[in-house]
């Protein structure tokens, strides 16, 4: 079977050593000292034919280690030279032998040689089953030596490389790492460039390209290092291919030309023609035809060589590719033919069946089931990961779809938050601005008001005592209407003290002491303990000022308001009670809306400005209110807010000056003293200022009138707010 010429002398030498080791009494076992001997001897042999006749030899002289070696050896001469099924045929002898005499370190070496065999043929599914069998041997054993290290290494590198190509790269990232950290713990340069250059692959097949030129430039070091030429070559390649995914193919095509040459001369047909393609594919897209053609006609001849059918497709459809640019289609379409004919071949019932017959032949009956089952197992890992590559694909869908419409619901909230937020705006600078526009004429007339006031005419007097009262009631729902915007909008600045609030309060109690003699109402202040705390005098008199206007508005002669301050653990309590009108559930509910008028406002018609800029007050300092009332029996208004001490300016004397907002005093209204009226005027106005102010237009011109007070009914019929009537009489 194999030529035995031209044996070198220095072979000749390894057989009369070999026939002197074998002449004594063969051990019962083999040890690894043994082993690592006949290796030794085995391997310096370079020649086929020489170690065939060394085989034969050991075999017939009983020395079944040695045979099996030489088996070990002769397959992996025969791969290199592409020549498979032979390859095939001695790594499966030496596996039958290691099986009948119990190596388990030279089993674990076969099957992987038969795993890495079935690789190079494309077979991966048998090489899996192999390069799994040697793992899980090694695995089980307990032996620590270097070569069952090594052996189980050699496993993961090889299942790494068979999940690289089927696309399972975490997979195989997993195992070439743990192959990768094997070889560091054997020393093992050699080992650790082909890990670093495989795991580089991966990342190139991902895309990540830096990542990928590290671990190649890892794997180059160490190929250097120990000046391994197909090492060495095989990195020039991988840069090549990172340069041309880059599309700079002036260093592509340097990396395969300087890849090429070492394995030119090293004869390895099979790693020498993937340079080769990867030339002519450049020279191709470059435009180099007469290049492209050379290295075609090179890599055709080198693959019907070796009998590569992946080769020869990835071979015709370059020459396809070149004739179509060429502008040849008579050409290209041939080629084009050519090349889906391989394709499809690669696949086809005479490649299963010489691979099912090869597979009988090395396998042997106890085999096949075992392989069947390899099969099944890939085939249901195949279904199993494309079943949850779809799973996850529609989660995936899912999901983003998920997070579009959240990103578009929450462009629309954004959009329609800014709306509001301008058109707020736009409101509260429209109030600022009207506000402060009233101001300015309201604070000449007030002046003027106090210059008509000092005159000797009665008359003039009493209309600028009316105007001052009126314009005094405008600026104050102006500033209200100013400090609601501030407040709203956060504009100025809380003027914070720390002070006696109990004492604040009270002195603004006391401030109403005279109003309320007047108006015979007993108004009362409760608070027995000072209370030190944080708080702004300003807001505290506003509040204070309109909860008292409020409740002297609607509370009677010999009625009662009382004022509670009490502290309850850290929350302080402030309480204003009234014996009042009350109020009904629809106007609690609306009390603190500004410009809100109850029905039960008519006697007292307001701004309902006052209790808005108290609740907004509240809510600036992170107090609450709340309202109780009843009709005919009071309200009661109830604050709430948090005691602090973190200011560290006092309340001073400044701050304690107080001026009261008292309620205006409708004007009596009297009859006319006109006598034998010509004309009669029914006067109607729901202001007792500007109902005496149109009647007293009228008296002297023979017409007399009077005032009259209807029930609250024909008030809300005549859509009015109070209940006067300003009626003539003849």
């Amino acid at each position: 079977m194999y030529n035995t010429r031209h044996i070198p002398t220095a072979t000749l030498w390894c057989l009369i050593i070999l026939l002197l080791v074998s002449c004594g009494k063969k051990p019962a076992t083999n040890t690894h000292v043994e082993s690592k001997t006949l290796d030794s001897l085995i391997a310096s042999s370079h020649n086929i034919d020489t170690l065939s006749m060394l085989q034969k030899r050991m075999e017939s002289e009983g020395n079944m280690l040695g045979s099996i070696i030489a088996y070990r050896e002769i397959g992996k001469h025969l791969r290199n030279d592409s020549r498979f099924d032979e390859a095939l045929k001695a790594h499966n002898e030496g596996l039958t032998q290691a099986e009948a005499i119990g190596d388990t370190l030279e089993m674990v070496q076969a099957l992987n040689n038969i795993g890495t065999d079935y690789r190079r043929m494309g077979v991966l599914d048998i090489a899996q089953d192999y390069h799994y069998r040697a793992y899980a041997i090694c695995k089980a054993s307990t032996d620590s030596s270097f070569t069952a290290r090594k052996n189980r290494v050699v496993a993961l590198n090889g299942l790494g490389n068979i999940y690289l190509t089927l696309g399972n790269y975490a997979r195989a990232d997993s195992a070439l790492r743990l192959a990768l950290e094997g070889e560091r713990e054997l020393n093992s340069l050699l080992g650790q460039a082909i890990n670093y250059a495989n795991i580089g692959s991966i990342f190139r097949q991902r895309g990540l390209t830096d990542s990928a030129f590290a671990y190649f430039r890892k794997s180059m070091g160490l190929n250097l290092q120990i000046n391994n030429q197909l090492g060495i070559s095989l990195c020039h390649i991988y840069f090549g291919e990172l340069y041309e995914k880059n599309n700079n193919y002036s260093k592509a095509i340097n990396e395969y030309e300087t890849a090429l040459m070492p394995m030119q001369a090293m004869k390895d047909e099979w790693h020498a023609i993937n340079p080769i393609i990867a030339l002519a594919g450049i020279y191709v897209k470059t435009g180099n035809y007469s290049k492209a053609l050379h290295y075609l006609n090179t890599a055709r001849g080198i693959a019907q060589n070796i009998k590569s059918t992946e080769h020869k497709a990835e071979i015709y459809s370059l020459y396809y590719k070149l004739y179509k640019r060429m502008g040849d289609t008579r050409a290209a379409l041939e080629w084009h033919e050519k090349a889906a004919d391989m394709h499809d071949s690669i696949m086809d019932m005479e490649k299963m069946n010489r691979i099912q017959n090869a597979g009988l032949l090395i396998e042997r009956n106890r085999q096949a089931k075992d392989m069947n089952e390899a099969q099944l197992s890939l085939k249901s890992e195949r279904n199993l990961r494309s079943a949850y590559t779809i799973i996850f694909c529609i989660v995936v869908t899912i999901l983003l779809g998920a997070i579009g419409m959240f990103i578009y619901i929450q462009r629309i909230h954004r959009r329609n938050h800014l709306a509001l937020k301008k058109l707020a705006e736009m409101r509260e600078t429209f109030f600022t601005n009207i506000t402060h526009e009233f101001r300015t004429p309201l604070t000449i007339i007030l002046g003027l008001s106090q210059v008509l006031r000092k005159s000797k005419n009665e008359e003039v007097k009493q209309y600028a005592r009316d105007i001052e009262i009126h314009g005094n009631g405008q600026l104050k729902l102006v500033n209200q209407l100013l400090d609601i915007s501030k407040i709203k909008s956060n504009m100025g600045d809380m003027k914070w003290r720390n002070g006696d609030i109990t004492t604040y309060i009270s002195m603004v109690v006391s401030s109403y002491s005279e109003y309320a003699k007047n108006k015979d109402i007993t108004l009362r202040m409760h608070g027995d303990e000072n209370v030190v705390m944080d708080f702004v005098p300003d807001y505290a008199h506003k509040v204070i000022d309109n909860l008292l206007s409020n409740a002297f508005k609607f509370t009677h002669a010999s009625g009662q308001v009382d004022v509670y301050v009490v502290r309850v653990g850290n929350i302080l309590h402030i309480d204003v009670n009234d014996t009042g009108e009350g109020m009904d559930k629809e106007t609690m509910d609306n009390v603190f809306k500004a410009f809100y008028q109850g029905p039960s406002d008519s006697q007292n018609l307001g701004t309902g400005v006052g209790l808005s800029l108290v609740k907004h007050i509240m809510e600036s300092v992170h107090g609450t209110i709340s309202v109780e009332s009843q009709v005919g029996k009071g309200t009661n208004f109830h604050i709430e807010i948090a005691i602090t001490n973190n200011c560290d300016v006092q309340l001073e004397e400044k701050d304690m000056i107080f001026d009261p907002v008292m309620p205006v005093e409708q004007k009596e209204l009297k009859d006319s003293d006109a006598k034998n009226s010509q004309y009669t005027a029914l006067i109607i106005e729901d202001n007792h200022d500007i109902a005496a102010f149109i009647g007293g237009q009228l008296v002297g011109g023979g017409i007399r009138w009077l005032t009259l007070r209807t029930a609250t009914t024909d008030c809300k019929r005549l859509r009015t707010s109070c209940q006067t009537l300003s009626l003539p009489t003849l």
